[in-house]
């Protein structure tokens, strides 16, 4: 190996290693606390019936939610931040280290779906829609906000004003939206969004913290 890979590389396993970390701590959050605790089960029934409320006055977001869930779940989110990162490094905006952002959220996406057989929590019988996976936590709140950190990191190198901001808001948007769209559906109670999308901002937090790239491009000189 390499001498000068051999400091990324040791880097890299502090990061899977810290990630991991985070997700044995919420995990036993969820299982000794959110799960058992009265006053976190009251804000996960009024949680499911303020969704059951909202499907009943208007069936009509059931289809939409159904729509939403298909398109904000990971399998869209990993590969759009690849893209990104893709593009950022093929027009010189980024430094090759770019390329360490996706591979955080993939790691962070492993160990969300690691976290639910940890946990193991079952899903709502009010459930609009049938998952097979387990509650605890929310995949899609997990990837919508490890997918929310690690995207505006990377728009933070996009040099247009309006574009970077505007596609910054729509990340932060979607992931609300995410979040909501899951409690509407009646697939996670209110404990598991809240624990997903704090598993998914803190692992990207920690993985970018521990990896510290250098994402970008040094600026042209003059020959």
């Amino acid at each position: 190996m390499p001498a000068d890979s051999r400091p990324l590389v040791l880097r890299g396993v502090a990061a899977v290693i810290a990630m991991t970390v985070v997700m044995l701590a919420i995990a036993a959050l969820g299982r000794w606390v959110l799960i058992t605790a009265p006053w976190a089960a009251r804000m996960d029934e009024g949680g499911l019936a303020a969704g059951g409320e909202i499907v009943a006055a208007a069936p009509w977001l059931v289809d939409v939610a159904r729509t939403w869930s298909a398109l904000s779940g990971p399998w869209i989110i990993h590969p759009i931040i690849i893209a990104l990162a893709l593009g950022l490094l093929l027009s010189g905006r980024a430094r090759r280290s770019v390329l360490l952002v996706p591979a955080v959220g993939l790691v962070g996406w492993a160990l969300g779906a690691l976290c639910k057989e940890v946990v193991q929590r079952a899903r709502p019988d009010e459930a609009v829609v049938a998952y097979g996976s387990w509650s605890f936590p929310s995949g899609h709140a997990n990837n919508a906000a490890l997918g929310a950190v690690l995207l505006v990191t990377l728009l933070a190198l996009v040099r247009t004003a309006w574009i970077r901001w505007g596609a910054t808001a729509l990340v932060v948007v979607g992931a609300l939206l995410t979040a909501a769209d899951r409690i509407v559906l009646g697939v996670h109670y209110v404990t598991d969004v809240t624990a997903g999308m704090a598993l998914g901002a803190l692992m990207a937090l920690v993985g970018l913290g521990v990896l510290r790239p250098d994402l970008r491009s040094p600026p042209a000189t003059d020959a």
